[in-house]
């Protein structure tokens, strides 16, 4: 069975997904996976980025929306499997990433990836995160 929602945490609006045509978590069987949670909040209409300049405020606010993610679909932190980081600035993000992640993540670390990309939807957006969890 494959369940499609955008859970409610005040992340987006429902017309940011709609218009963009994807779901916030997609779970299939006992895996669930999150689309790519970027510094973003609002709607199409009030589109606001969180932290801007500030790898760590972005970060920090992403890792905020995937807690959110899995408490709604009744998991934590220690159910992500592995995530993928997206970044305008790989130097930066490295910088900042140490200090944050490893508190954030604790003892159950997932596997992870690191990719340096041109550009995202809002053009001072400097970070996105994409995860996987497993619900067993």
């Amino acid at each position: 069975m494959i369940t499609r929602t955008n859970p409610p945490t005040g992340y987006l609006s429902a017309d940011i997904f709609d218009a963009f045509a994807f779901r916030q978590s997609v779970k299939a069987g006992d895996t669930v996976y999150y689309a790519g949670v970027a510094p973003l909040k609002g709607s199409l209409e009030a589109l606001e980025l969180v932290g801007t300049g500030d790898m760590a405020a972005q970060l920090v606010y992403v890792l905020d929306v995937i807690d959110l993610c899995l408490k709604a679909d009744g998991l934590d932190r220690t159910k992500i499997v592995t995530w993928t980081f997206y970044t305008t600035d790989i130097k930066g993000f490295m910088e900042v990433m140490p200090g944050i992640l490893g508190p954030w993540v604790g003892e159950h670390r997932p596997s992870s990836t690191t990719v340096e990309v041109r550009a995202f939807v809002h053009p001072d957006q400097l970070l996105e995160i994409t995860a996987i969890a497993v619900d067993a």
